[in-house]
């Protein structure tokens, strides 16, 4: 935003060129505006240049460096998975990390072996930091992935720790899926069963089966086609008592 600072003044010499500028100031005008809330717009609408907006909005909103970092830092520990997926997850992590880093961006050094070297070292250190807060706040469901995380050496970085959990969460929303498939399968399947009406193959009877059949296992003792010890019909002259009477069906059998 060189023209918002202020850095390319308004050229006096040349009326083409001032035209020009104008064009490109208007042009920032509106970029400024159009990202602002409409309360905050009507305040800086009548400014007339970008670099007078920029410059009251930057010293109107601005936060001291320290109160900026400890609330996101506050907010990076309490950030918890709960409801959302890891994908979401990370990206609110990374979010407040990406912010941080603009903060803390360190000063342009002569580049040599040893300040590499140690540039590195200062690298991999943030990258761990954030990798035990990624952790710090994942599920519980993923402690076992989490532990085999942490047995690593070297650790590794936070998108490969996302990679890795996000193809456990599909696995693990594939293995719901196919449980509540089979149950409801399950679930049908006995509806079905105890809604079917068996035919025996023997006597041709409703509502039993062969190896059920009284022809194939015997008649009880009650029923009239009992056979005695002896080969005879001992219910055959009871009269049809009561504990002689057919089924309700007398086709049954």
């Amino acid at each position: 935003m060189r023209f918002a600072k202020g850095t390319v003044p308004l050229p006096t010499d040349d009326p083409v060129k001032a035209e020009m500028w104008t064009i490109c100031d208007n042009m920032v005008i509106s970029w400024l505006t159009n990202n602002l809330s409409p309360a905050i717009c009507k305040s800086v609408i009548y400014m007339n240049t970008s670099k007078d907006i920029w410059s009251n909005l930057e010293q109107r909103f601005s936060l001291t460096n320290g109160s900026r970092k400890y609330r996101l830092s506050k907010n990076l520990y309490e950030i918890k998975q709960n409801n959302l997926s890891i994908t979401d997850y990370h990206t609110l992590m990374k979010t407040i990390w990406e912010e941080l880093d603009a903060m803390n961006a360190l000063s342009s050094v002569t580049t040599t072996p040893e300040i590499i070297k140690l540039l590195n070292e200062i690298e991999t250190q943030k990258e761990e930091t954030k990798f035990f807060q990624f952790l710090n706040g994942l599920n519980e469901v993923y402690s076992p992935q989490r532990s085999q995380m942490l047995l690593l050496t070297p650790l590794p970085s936070v998108d490969s720790a996302s990679a890795m959990l996000q193809q456990e969460e599909a696995q693990r929303d594939l293995l719901a899926s196919n449980r509540d498939t089979d149950t409801e399968v399950m679930t049908m399947y006995s509806k079905g069963q105890s809604s079917k009406i068996y035919n025996c193959t023997t006597c041709g009877g409703k509502g039993h089966t062969a190896d059920r059949c009284w022809t194939v296992i015997g008649y009880p003792k009650w029923h009239l086609k009992y056979k005695g010890p002896g080969g005879t019909y001992p219910n055959a002259n009871n009269g049809g008592g009561t504990r002689g009477k057919w089924h309700n069906n007398p086709k049954q059998q």
